[in-house]
């Protein structure tokens, strides 16, 4: 039953992030007509390279761990990729000056809770050895990596379509790094604090009737 599940939910997101792809296209192409605050372009460029990241996180994790990515991953970065092309297309990032700031906490918790899925996943299999608060701190750094990465598309994003509409001022910048950050480290707080704790709850009695 959990494999089912596991199997519709990434069936789930490829389907939403290949149909949002090609939304883009079509649009990118004049084929559809949506209006636009930014470009298609990096709306484009965004989901393509996340799409990428997941399939071939996930074909590396099958080929080295013979594990797959969860599939919980594929619908959460899916919907983080609807926020953004949604406040794109409804001119929300124009109008709401928190519906930014909303989408970079939710976009860093996305990414913070994918790297931190995928490192347990590698020390599980024993590929690596990491205490759970080093799996976290790599996690942390790995969302302000990808966040800084976002950063440099808006600036190419605006670079080459010669304008200034994606990427704002220092603060604006440095506030958006803050807020992935702030996002990944809660994400990664909770796993670690709730989750860990509740799996360790369940797995004491396990071990203390093995000894009995």
């Amino acid at each position: 039953m959990v494999l089912k599940i596991d199997r519709f939910l990434r069936l789930l997101g490829r389907i939403l992030i290949i149909g949002l792809i090609a939304t883009e296209f079509l649009n990118r192409f004049g084929f559809l007509h949506f209006p636009l605050t930014f470009t298609w372009d990096g709306l484009i460029v965004t989901s393509i390279i996340v799409w990428l990241l997941l399939e071939t996180t996930s074909l590396l994790l099958k080929k080295s761990c013979g594990l797959m990515l969860s599939g919980w991953i594929f619908p959460l970065a899916a919907t983080v990729l609807y926020i953004d092309a949604l406040g794109d297309i409804l001119r929300l990032y124009s109008q709401f000056g928190w519906y930014d700031q909303v989408a970079h906490i939710l976009g860093g918790m996305s990414v913070g809770a994918t790297l931190f899925s995928v490192i347990h996943s590698y020390v599980h299999c024993g590929k690596i050895r990491l205490g759970r608060w080093g799996q976290g701190i790599f996690a942390l750094f790995g969302a302000a990596f990808f966040g800084v990465l976002y950063e440099l598309e808006e600036y190419f994003e605006d670079y080459f379509n010669h304008v200034h509409l994606r990427l704002g001022d220092g603060p604006d910048t440095a506030n958006d790094l803050l807020l992935d950050v702030v996002g990944a480290g809660i994400i990664i707080l909770l796993i670690i604090l709730v989750i860990y704790n509740h799996k360790h709850r369940q797995e004491q009695p396990a071990q203390n009737n093995v000894h009995n």
